[in-house]
């Protein structure tokens, strides 16, 4: 019996052993590599998702973007997978998206908290990564202003180094404007939502004509009008659902929603008066989610104190949105995340900026006779030694 009892322990332990996590700091300098490198062929079918149908074309343009990613990138410090992604399919928590353009491309992730599985072969111990993607039409950051998307516009603002950053180094070290193969380019570095860091930003476009256009005052405004009754409705809704057979409780929340929303409506009343001769200025905002709570600040723009730090509000391009149905995409998005005290994204970060074909990526989808018959190679070899 005790012979058995210290078998099965021996078996216990060799068996948690696999489950514990690797020490980041001995492998951040180990190149580790890709789970699988794939060579992707292309589709030969159609995929639809909501009112979104994604060609054949659009779908093996994917298939290029992930087989350009891993033919520039070996990853280093963590263990990389690459995966294949159009725009998300609706649900009840992102209804606020249904105007965003038709988007499709691909992403890795570089896992940086490993463990050891029974095979002895690294593998992710948790989620934790630094990701790289290249979308066309995709839309940088994740910072809509929910309450004013409508199913035929999506608004957005995009917080960069200017607003986030106060280390004058960190911001120099985020500025890609040197950087030789990527400097033809719009470049930018936008906060991630939610947690620190962020994420570096090339758009490629046509003659770098961006497709995100600043909005005015006057739109800005406009669309605040609309969205106040809007709102307002679906609150009326909300209330008389969720209190059916009891009209004291419908009587008490209606008399606070409606002076809510005399409040909000005198407000915006003000400020279009105010503001009435400046509608063509941008509509710049002091926070880079703003909402329908106009009853908590006098002025939409400026808040309650303001503030030094201004969003300007963003959208597509309405004509160049309606064109990303077409096979061919009107912008290219390569970002990535760097913030460069992490390891893993510095390295990650390092490799991009000295492998990847900016200037391929342009040619191939706006100047494709420069590159007619040419494969994709990066500008040096990833698995090059380090000067």
């Amino acid at each position: 019996m005790k012979k058995l009892f210290f078998l099965f322990s021996i078996w216990v332990l060799s068996g948690t052993s696999y489950a514990q996590p690797v020490l980041r700091q001995s492998i951040q300098d180990s190149i580790i590599g890709w789970m699988k490198v794939y060579h992707f062929k292309g589709i030969k079918e159609s995929k639809k998702v909501d009112d979104k149908l994604y060609s054949a074309a659009q779908l093996s343009l994917c298939d290029s973007f992930a087989n350009w990613m891993q033919a520039s990138y070996l990853p280093k410090g963590g263990l990389g997978d690459v995966k294949k992604s159009v725009s998300e399919k609706l649900g009840q928590y992102n209804q606020h998206t249904v105007a965003k353009p038709q988007s499709y491309g691909a992403y890795s992730k570089t896992y940086f908290e490993l463990k050891y599985n029974s095979n002895h072969k690294l593998e992710p111990f948790t989620n934790s990564h630094v990701n790289w993607n290249i979308f066309a039409n995709n839309i940088p950051g994740d910072w809509p202003i929910r309450d004013l998307c409508t199913p035929s516009q999506y608004y957005f603002t995009m917080p960069t180094s200017e607003t986030e950053v106060d280390d004058e180094k960190i911001k120099k070290l985020l500025d890609l404007t040197t950087e030789e193969s990527i400097k033809p380019y719009i470049t930018f570095w936008i906060k991630n939502m939610g947690y620190g860091g962020g994420r570096e930003n090339v758009l490629l476009c046509k003659d770098n004509k961006s497709p995100l256009i600043k909005v005015t005052k006057g739109e800005y405004l406009q669309a605040l009008e609309s969205a106040i009754p809007r709102y307002y409705e679906a609150e009326k809704k909300k209330i008389f659902e969720q209190n059916k057979d009891n009209q004291k409780s419908i009587d008490y929340f209606m008399l606070y929603l409606n002076e809510k929303n005399d409040k909000r409506v005198a407000c915006l009343k003000n400020n279009k008066e105010k503001y009435k001769d400046r509608l063509t200025e941008t509509a710049e905002v002091f926070n880079p989610q703003p909402d329908l709570m106009l009853e908590n600040y006098p002025d939409v723009f400026e808040g309650n104190d303001y503030q030094s730090k201004k969003f300007p509000v963003y959208k597509i391009d309405p004509e160049m949105a309606e064109l990303c149905k077409k096979d061919k995409p009107q912008w290219i998005l390569i970002s990535w995340d760097y913030y460069s005290v992490d390891p893993t994204e510095k390295q990650q970060h390092e490799a991009i900026i000295n492998n990847f074909n900016f200037g391929y990526v342009y040619n191939f989808f706006f100047d494709p006779g420069k590159v007619k018959g040419q494969p994709y190679k990066p500008l040096r070899s990833p698995d090059a030694k380090e000067d």
